[in-house]
């Protein structure tokens, strides 16, 4: 784990820990393409492609019946369904929407507290804040607000409460930075700290720290201010005249775009350096073009580490302060640090060309032409999920987790679930598990699975796992997910 979480985690315990829990802690058109990536059409509506979760319109027997989305995030997770928001894992600052900030983990999803006459079209999960968008393009957020993540012009945060007002009672964000009504949305995304919504002309807004306090986000606004602060309304994102964004991603602390003729952009970050990926280190605070010499089709962020972008003829391109999160291999005196993006060759691969990728906060996962599903990165926990993973009964007596690199490293890419085509992925920066949609509709999960976010029927009790692999998963699996009606109060080992 990078520094940034590991201090954001500590904060998050002296925070939340006065509950009483403590620890480490993490039919409506989709507004994604089959690839998962947040996106309007050229034309400024929704992209109608297939949606996120590989599913939409179906027979009443089909396992994807409505579900349109998965959203992960570190705690917390979303489904999607029928234009219902369902959330699991994690409440600790409220994150899931329920009502109330007790923290305690919900296994199997229920209904997050939405009007029930209102439907919706994207959810998002970061850190210890969500969001999710309705049908009217309307944005409602819940969850930890230490750093305006409410988007409410306050830094006012009530966790570990039922009573009103708490951090758990979804908030119906009602006007941007300039007084103006804050609607037409048509994608949102959450970063670590801050969140992101991408609107049908092409414009993007943010919200949240920008700032040290965890991490750095400093530049997150785009707009050339490089001094610490917290925004606490939807603030425009001035892009160049005439860049028009059709999708969006972001990594702990920088966001990653893609317009509408292909060129990726990037800004944020702060001192992040080769995590920019533009070379204009000293421009962070403002958008910069990427230098990838061929249309850009999807992007990737994974932690805070690196990035990756898929290009029109199925290659990967990547950069990073840790390029051998990339696939590069084993590190020969140093991490190979990419402070601008190089084509990535995979022998592996054969002759088959790459349709979808996606990352998460240790792992890339890549499927093919072919369907198949691979992987890549430190598995410690089984993030990459072909079985690997610490023996973390052995690994330290006692028990310490330290969140080093490399503890149980895969350097170049490797075939998860042998024998089965997939044909989406679904995960983000801030989660430390994955999820897959197979080509029959079966939902595949694997890696940490602290607070039951794997939909498997795992209930977490306690906080802090004597050994973390008692709930973890290394394996890709089939998991019921939405459809999970049960769950079993699992102590840790």
């Amino acid at each position: 784990m990078s520094l940034s979480r590991t201090l954001f985690v500590s904060l998050a315990v002296v925070l939340l820990g006065c509950s009483g829990s403590s620890g480490d802690s993490g039919k409506e058109e989709s507004p994604e393409d089959e690839f998962g990536v947040a996106s309007v059409s050229d034309a400024g509506t929704q992209d109608a492609g297939i949606p996120d979760a590989g599913g939409g319109p179906a027979d009443a027997g089909d396992s994807l019946a409505g579900l349109t989305r998965i959203a992960t995030a570190e705690y917390q997770l979303f489904y999607l369904v029928d234009g219902r928001v369902k959330g699991i894992g994690s409440n600790r600052a409220g994150q899931l929407g329920v009502g109330h900030s007790n923290p305690y983990n919900q296994v199997p999803p229920i209904d997050i507290a939405l009007p029930q006459g209102l439907r919706f079209k994207d959810v998002a999960g970061g850190g210890f804040q969500s969001l999710a968008l309705d049908v009217q393009g309307r944005v409602w957020t819940f969850g930890q607000n230490l750093y305006g993540q409410r988007g409410d012009g306050t830094t006012n945060d009530y966790p570990n409460r039922t009573t009103t007002p708490n951090n758990g009672q979804p908030y119906l964000i009602l006007q941007d930075s300039t007084g103006a009504v804050f609607d037409n949305v048509v994608a949102v995304r959450s970063a670590l700290l801050f969140n992101m919504a991408l609107k049908a002309d092409g414009s993007v807004w943010v919200w949240g720290m920008s700032g040290t306090a965890i991490g750095n986000t400093l530049g997150i606004a785009g707009d050339g201010n490089q001094a610490p602060r917290n925004i606490t309304r939807p603030t425009r994102v001035p892009l160049p005249q005439g860049v028009r964004i059709t999708s969006f991603t972001t990594n702990d602390n920088t966001i990653f775009a893609l317009d509408d003729t292909g060129k990726a952009w990037a800004w944020g970050g702060g001192s992040a350096a080769e995590n920019l990926g533009t070379g204009n280190f000293a421009g962070y605070a403002q958008p910069n073009p990427l230098n990838i010499p061929v249309k850009v089709k999807e992007l990737a962020a994974g932690g805070s580490r690196w990035a990756v972008a898929l290009d029109e003829n199925g290659s990967l391109w990547g950069w990073g302060v840790q390029g051998t999160f990339l696939g590069i291999g084993s590190p020969t005196g140093g991490w190979i640090p990419k402070a601008t993006p190089v084509q990535l060759s995979f022998p592996e691969f054969g002759s088959r060309k790459i349709v979808h990728v996606s990352a998460c906060g240790h792992a890339t996962h890549v499927i093919l032409d072919d369907g198949s599903l691979w992987g890549w990165g430190d598995s410690a926990m089984g993030e990459v999920g072909n079985g690997v993973m610490l023996d973390f009964a052995t690994y330290h007596t006692p028990y310490s987790w330290d969140w080093s690199n490399y503890q149980k490293m895969v350097f170049r890419p490797v075939q998860v679930a042998p024998g089965v085509t997939f044909k989406a992925l679904h995960n983000t920066a801030q989660s430390f598990y994955g999820y897959a949609t197979a080509t029959d509709g079966t939902i595949y999960s694997w890696g940490r699975n602290k607070t039951g976010v794997l939909g498997n029927g795992v209930r977490p009790t306690g906080d802090v796992a004597g050994r973390p692999d008692s709930w973890n998963v290394a394996t890709a699996t089939p998991v019921p997910a939405h459809l999970l009606t049960t769950g079993t109060d699992t102590p840790s080992l």
